[in-house]
């Protein structure tokens, strides 16, 4: 009897206490950077982000280990760097199992007791964009928290395919082009004007999803025990930006909000996205696996980050490989392949980027100005330090600036001796591999192309002048 008594009392603590247990929700944005009004940007209108900022903490530092989706979204499931994990070219053609020992945090949710999920923002019925570059089996117990058991807590991860390319325009706060603040890193030209506009659009469409996942949380009496992070898997899509490791790349917006437990408030410390499955999972009550390069940046064991690195490798046809580490305050970008100039081939970027085409073009007639045109350079500066600080659209190269040889050597000597430890999991791709990708972005562009009833092989200036019809409404 008194056996029975134990037992009931026991089971009963353990209901309670799981029911206590926060819920995690991930807000995954595709391709945002951090143009939102919270973050300073007076030409978008982002009422439901601003509202979460305004009820958790906003980071200022953040960055994502990756330019692109699949080696960044990689990192950020598994805690890992890309590299370490395999995962470093986008999309992986030959994808491999993960390294041993390491799993995705979605193993270490679920074995405590939590219901994995991960959803469209559109259609919550739909699995959402996972996007990995490893082999995996089923990692996720559905598309929607609610097909969890009564009581049980749940990790969410709620997809928004937004401010992705095709940018789409809203209709209800519609983007002057003429009034927008152009960043510094591009010429004033009307047609950047109205693609970036488009792109601020795009992003009012991520936060309309926001403000609808937030009311379904405080509908459903979730909003006080759920964690909410709410990020960009990447840097803003655009020419300088997505792909490359410059601040427009890899920075993004970070908020997390936990009703009376996290204090509202502005945190300037350096947080990288491979940090959050790290702190995710301490803020559960989840023990840390010991092999995660992500740190806790919030709650008990929370660390501050003195570097933030990034990778780049293949994406699409265009192969690369960049490294880079940050303080905070100064970049040092590590160019691997320096012979290979910023605007090789990208088939992506040559159909989607209207900046890609009008560089050619200006470049050609020589319109392109100082420092815009080094873009153009036939090849790259193995290294890179800007002061960012001073300029933070990386415009000026310091690397040989004699005042910053002790930063340049003490982030560089950082960089190249941790890279052995981060790749050493790499595999790197054969000629067929890096073939059977290039070829296959190549099919996209030629599909995309004729569609739009357009010969794959446009001249540069006959394809601006489709951009300018498509965009600015010329003849």
């Amino acid at each position: 009897m008194i056996c029975l008594v134990l037992s009931v009392l026991i089971l009963g603590s353990c209901k309670k206490e799981e029911i206590q247990r926060p819920n995690i929700l991930w807000i995954n944005s595709d391709d945002l950077g951090p143009e939102l009004a919270c973050y300073g940007n007076p030409d978008v209108t982002t009422p439901h982000i601003d509202q979460l900022a305004a009820e958790g903490v906003r980071f200022t530092k953040a960055y994502s280990n990756s330019p692109v989706c699949s080696s960044s979204r990689s990192s950020l499931i598994t805690g890992m760097y890309p590299p370490s994990v395999n995962s470093h070219d986008h999309r992986t053609i030959n994808m491999t199992d993960l390294p041993e020992g390491i799993k995705p945090i979605t193993e270490y949710f679920r074995k405590a007791g939590y219901f994995v999920s991960l959803g469209d923002a559109k259609d919550m019925s739909k699995m959402g964009k996972a996007d990995y570059n490893f082999l995996n089996k089923k990692m996720y117990d559905g598309p929607d928290w609610s097909g969890r058991a009564k009581g049980q807590p749940f990790f969410a991860q709620v997809h928004i395919k937004y401010p992705h390319r095709t940018f789409e325009e809203h209709v209800k706060n519609p983007v002057d082009p003429n009034n927008v603040a152009l960043p510094a890193c591009y010429p004033d030209h009307p047609l950047l004007r109205a693609d970036w506009a488009l792109y601020l659009e795009s992003v009012q469409h991520c936060d309309d999803y926001v403000g609808k996942i937030l009311k379904r949380l405080e509908d459903e009496s979730l909003a006080d025990n759920t964690i909410v992070f709410f990020f960009g898997d990447h840097g803003r899509p655009h020419l300088r930006d997505k792909q490359f490791l410059y601040e427009g790349g890899i920075k993004i917006p970070l908020i997390v909000r936990w009703p009376q437990k996290l204090k509202p408030k502005v945190d300037g410390q350096l947080v990288s996205l491979v940090d959050v499955a790290a702190t995710s999972l301490n803020l559960a009550g989840i023990k840390l696996p010991e092999h995660l390069q992500g740190q806790v940046f919030l709650g008990e064991k929370a660390n501050e980050r003195e570097y933030v690195y990034a990778f780049r490798d293949r994406a699409g046809n265009a192969v690369d490989n960049i490294r880079s580490i940050t303080d905070g305050r100064h970049k040092l970008i590590w160019n691997r392949m320096a012979s290979t100039p910023y605007m090789q081939l990208s088939s992506y970027k040559k159909a989607q980027y209207p900046a890609f085409t009008l560089y050619k073009v200006l470049h050609a007639r020589g319109q392109l100005q100082k420092p815009f045109n080094l873009f153009m350079a036939e090849k790259r500066p193995e290294i890179e330090l800007y002061d960012l600080g001073k300029d933070p659209m990386e415009a000026h190269n310091l690397a040989d600036n004699p005042a910053y040889s002790d930063i340049k050597k003490e982030l560089f000597d950082n960089l190249k001796d941790r890279m052995p430890a981060f790749e050493k999991n790499m595999v790197p791709e054969t000629s067929e591999t890096t073939a059977k990708a290039k070829q296959g972005s190549y099919n996209y562009y030629v599909s995309l192309m004729e569609k739009r009833g357009l010969d794959p092989d446009i001249s540069d200036e006959d394809y601006l002048k489709y951009w300018e019809k498509r965009l600015l409404n010329q003849n």
